[in-house]
């Protein structure tokens, strides 16, 4: 329909005006009343039709929540306009029809707007549901670390490392090694130092486990000044492993209070594939081999598997 009836170009444009005006409407006044005077028109064209067209009367009301009026509100401005709109000569069949037509229209508008709200306060409950779920997977996930890791260094504690050679044992391909590593003389820096002093330098330590230790392996803080490394290899190979933690924890730590001297005895003890683990055998085979490696001057590894332990001390690199 191309031709516009003056009376309903000027509704359109105070109806438009009227809704722009109202506070917290960033929509232009010429964005809404071409659309306004479609829907308008094509409205007297129904109230001029057989039989009475309540489909299309409400599916042309519910298009005043669709662009460009999704961000405005006007429910009662539309009330307004179109009841109070002059469609005809008064007891004419466009005129005596047209509060019925404006009326679905409106109740149809009405209807959107509430299905719209529904739909986005769902989606704002979908969104916090969602939110929430992720806080407390977060909590979850947080508690279960504080659970099984040493509140100072972040390595695992004793918790995580049984459940970790548990699982190591249930491979029947590879073997469980342990090496039990304990700091020379640590109570000399506590008494010299301060714990403060202290808790920098097994921090600093914890950190070159890390760096030292393949990232396949578990590194516990097991007490005070000592940890324990469970390793999941196919063959015997913690020599070489606790050869390389000997070395790295030899340096001297640089803390707030300056060089803090260090070193570390290492022992070690393996189980090999396919028999059975077990663990506290094991530790107690690895402890066993540190106290020798302490025995013989510390800043040495020891390996348990040998009926006089192999001594070794760490290479300056």
């Amino acid at each position: 329909m191309t031709h516009i009836e003056p009376p309903v170009a000027a509704m359109a444009r105070a109806w438009a005006r009227a809704v722009c005006a109202e506070p917290g409407s960033s929509t232009a006044p010429h964005q809404l009343e071409p659309v306004l005077v479609e829907i308008v028109e094509r409205l007297l064209h129904l109230a001029r039709t057989e039989p009475f067209p309540v489909p299309q009367a409400r599916k042309l009301g519910a298009r005043l929540v669709e662009a460009p009026f999704e961000r405005t509100r006007m429910l009662a401005h539309a009330s307004r306009w179109l009841l109070g709109f002059p469609s005809g000569v008064p007891g004419s069949l466009v005129a005596t029809r047209w509060p019925l037509v404006a009326s679905q229209a409106i109740d149809s508008y009405a209807q959107a707007l509430q299905e719209r709200a529904l739909a986005q306060q769902e989606q704002n409950i979908s969104a916090k549901v969602s939110l929430r779920v992720q806080e407390i997977a977060a909590l979850q996930h947080r508690l279960r670390h504080e659970a099984t890791h040493d509140a100072l260094t972040d390595l695992a504690n004793r918790t995580l490392l049984g459940e970790r050679v548990r699982a190591f044992a249930a491979d029947p391909s590879r073997g469980v090694g342990v090496l039990v590593v304990d700091l020379d003389r640590f109570k000399q820096i506590n008494d010299g130092y301060g714990h403060a002093i202290g808790d920098e330098v097994l921090v600093e330590l914890a950190n070159r486990l890390r760096e030292v230790c393949p990232p396949d392996t578990v590194i516990c803080r097991y007490g005070g000044d000592e940890f324990v490394v469970a390793a999941n290899p196919r063959r015997d190979t913690l020599g070489e492993l606790a050869h390389r933690v000997v070395a790295a924890l030899r340096d001297p730590v640089w803390s707030s209070a300056g060089p803090v001297p260090v070193s570390a005895s290492v022992g070690t003890a393996f189980c090999p594939p396919g028999q059975t683990c077990d663990f506290t055998d094991l530790l107690r085979r690895a402890d066993r081999a540190m106290y020798s490696a302490k025995s013989a001057g510390g800043r040495r590894f020891a390996l348990a598997e040998s009926g006089d332990p192999e001594l070794g001390t760490a290479v300056a690199g």
